[in-house]
């Protein structure tokens, strides 16, 4: 062994890294062809195997998310105000309102199936068993037909328990048959709650075609051919729910593998699931083996055959190279040890005839050198300037800030000049926090005109900053939003992912309007919205300890036409 390390040291650098390769190569040769074809097909068959769940991963974070737009809209609509009064009028129609509310439920229904062609139907029960619904299918205005699969779900109470309060996914279910088709429906429950009273003033339910689902799981085939590769869904029981074949909607999965291997036993089947996440169904993706094999091998060969053009293409470098290596790799790194000393205008010698690889890695190290030594002097410059311009940009916007407050606190201003007020403000605080939160300003252009007292829901937001994110070191955020709630109110929304509130405190601050100590900008806005708006405004506080919380107040609008506040400004400095 000492002779062998004696005659490795006596080799030049050329040599050594010329024996260094060949023996790397031929001992690489040696493991490929001696490693069992089994060992290899399991190997590459895991890492198929993990490319295809990561696709049906994919897959069914699509699906969860489309799960999650169709619950969310649904949500708005049945948390909508003028759609909770509607179903509370079906309790106490007669004759002559009877069409009114039915065609004002009608409407909102067909407004919500418009853009939504894969919504099939939708269906509302009261309290008071009155029930109410609109199909695409059906022409019926004020008698319409409730489809048999809704009459059934309301009649077994399905929705009226704690699930059907959040929001309750129904597997797929046969529909009804329209001319030649068969429609088979998922559908979706939830209890329709008045959030003023906290009482249940109905439930509803939206069923959505189950193509909707096939077509997820076509997207997420891995090959068009389905004899190699198709997906399929089952309900949290394992009951298949979507397929291609309709015929087998409602069966056992489990089922309907053993019988897919005893009518083809000689083609078997790699099986791979993913569960989604929202709802505990099941996404499986079933692949032809015989496929992932032929795949296998075609890789194997692929293997060999590139790392065997490479080894002579790399030895043939090598050779080439390595002699003039050893020279330019020791005039680097001197030349690498004096810039590690502190001689940072250091350069590495050059020859102009040669253009080697090692030439240019030396003609780029000095460009290097010269360019750090540049950007260093750049930096030290330009840190200056911009903390100069970070001050001065902070005073001007601090001085707006002051020349806006001293202002006629208790002015009316347009929601554009409020919105300029709060875009600094929540700048300034945003650097004082050392940019521990972010915020987002949205706001409906159709609203900016409109009127509102200056600074009314300032203190709503510096109330989130000093006490929702007091502890918050990085990650926080703060968002305001202005909308129309309707055409004669306006809705702002003031929500954070802070601290949060408990119920107490919400109730001590908002409803018996107690200062715990820390709240009297908050129970100054409520003062003055008695004030201004009496019982014409309405404020909803959503909140726990540590998840954030979401104040939206709503009010009357006041908006001017174009040209209205010039007239109101001279007619007041006339006075």
């Amino acid at each position: 062994m000492k002779g062998i390390l004696h005659i490795w040291k006596r080799q030049t650098f050329a040599r050594q890294l010329t024996m260094v390769f060949m023996g790397v190569f031929l001992f690489q040769l040696v493991i490929v062809q001696g490693l069992s074809s089994s060992y290899m097909r399991r190997f590459m068959k895991e890492k198929i195997e993990e490319s295809y769940q990561n696709s049906l991963r994919q897959t069914t974070l699509n699906l969860d998310t489309s799960l999650k737009g169709y619950k969310k809209a649904i949500d708005e609509l049945f948390r909508d105000t003028d759609f909770i009064m509607a179903v509370n009028a079906l309790n106490s129609m007669n004759e002559e309102n009877e069409w009114k509310i039915k065609s004002e439920l009608d409407k909102t229904m067909k407004e919500f199936l418009t853009y939504r062609s894969e919504v099939r139907s939708m269906s509302i029960r009261t309290i008071s068993d009155i029930s109410y619904g609109y199909d695409r299918q059906e022409v019926e205005l004020l008698n319409p037909k409730i489809s048999g699969l809704h009459q059934r779900y309301f009649s077994q109470g399905i929705f009226e328990d704690n699930g059907g309060l959040k929001g309750k996914w129904m597997p797929t279910q046969y529909l009804d048959r329209k001319g030649t088709r068969e429609y088979y429906v998922y559908s979706y429950g939830k209890q329709i709650m008045d959030y003023y009273t906290n009482r249940q003033v109905g439930t509803g339910i939206v069923s959505i075609e189950e193509s909707v689902l096939s077509e997820i799981c076509a997207n997420g085939q891995v090959s068009g051919d389905r004899d190699i590769n198709y997906l399929l869904i089952t309900d949290a029981d394992g009951r298949i729910i979507s397929h291609y074949d309709k015929d087998v909607i409602g069966n056992l999965v489990d089922g309907y593998f053993e019988e897919a291997d005893r009518k083809d036993p000689d083609s078997p089947h790699m099986v791979l699931m993913e569960e989604v996440p929202s709802t505990g169904w099941r996404m499986y993706s079933v692949l032809d083996e015989n496929y992932v094999y032929h795949r296998l091998y075609e890789i194997q060969k692929t293997v060999l055959a590139v790392s065997f053009l490479l080894a002579l293409a790399v030895l043939a470098a090598v050779l080439y190279v390595s002699k003039k290596m050893s020279k330019y790799i020791t005039d680097i790194v001197n030349t690498m040890n004096k810039v590690q000393g502190g001689k940072l205008n250091a350069k590495v010698g050059i020859h102009r005839d040669e253009k080697n690889e090692i030439s240019q890695i030396a003609t780029h190290f000095n460009i290097m050198m010269n360019t750090v030594n540049e950007q260093m002097q750049m930096v030290k410059e330009s840190g200056v300037r911009e903390k100069e311009a970070e001050i001065s940009s902070m005073l001007s916007k601090f001085a707006q800030i002051l020349r806006y407050q001293i202002q006629q606190s208790n002015q009316i201003v347009m929601i554009s000049e409020e919105l300029s007020y709060l875009e600094r403000y929540l700048y300034l605080q945003k650097v004082r926090f050392m940019d521990s939160f972010e915020y987002v300003i949205e706001c409906q252009e159709s609203v900016k005109t409109c009127k509102i007292h200056k600074m009314i829901f300032q203190p709503f937001i510096e109330n989130a900053i000093l006490h929702g994110m007091a502890d918050v070191e990085h990650g926080g955020l703060l968002k305001v939003q202005i909308r129309e709630q309707d055409e004669e109110r306006l809705a702002f929304i003031i929500s954070d992912n802070g601290l949060g509130m408990s119920k107490e405190q919400i109730d001590a601050v908002f409803v018996r309007r107690m200062n715990p100590g820390n709240s009297i900008g908050v129970l100054n806005v409520l003062a003055r919205l008695d004030l201004y708006y009496g019982t014409a405004y309405s404020i909803h506080v959503e909140s726990g300890e540590g998840k954030g919380t979401t104040i939206e107040t709503v009010i009357p609008r006041q908006c001017m036409r174009p040209g209205q506040e010039e007239i109101r400004e001279n007619t007041d400095s006339g006075r």
